[in-house]
């Protein structure tokens, strides 16, 4: 469900452009990283859990793996959070200090 998900919500970035606005850039970064989560944490977590890597190296990148994406999509959704409450808070003063530019920086540089 969550690389469906995901994915959908990237599609629909790609292909609307009227979506394209600056706080839908950091939807999709959460969207991404929780696709990510999806396809390599969560395989990663299930390894883990049965002690498959019995390596002292594999088992420590998947473990790392893990943290790292988890991390990823914890600092999106920090990264949502705190968009929206300065949107909400400092309605007028958002619209001139937060720049689009911010945002697809934030995005690609994940």
């Amino acid at each position: 469900m969550a690389i469906v998900g995901n994915t959908l919500v990237i599609v629909a970035f790609r292909r609307e452009r009227r979506l394209r606005r600056r706080t839908n850039y950091y939807i999709v970064s959460l969207a991404i990283a929780d696709l990510l989560v999806g396809l390599l944490g969560i395989p990663c977590a299930l390894l883990a859990s049965v002690g498959l890597p019995t390596k002292l190296y594999p088992c420590l990148f998947t473990l790392s793996l893990l943290i790292v994406l988890c991390t990823i999509s914890i600092f999106s959704l920090v990264a949502v959070s705190v968009d929206r409450y300065w949107a909400i808070l400092y309605p007028m003063g958002y619209s001139r200090n937060v720049r689009t530019k911010t945002a697809i920086c934030k995005l690609y540089t994940f």
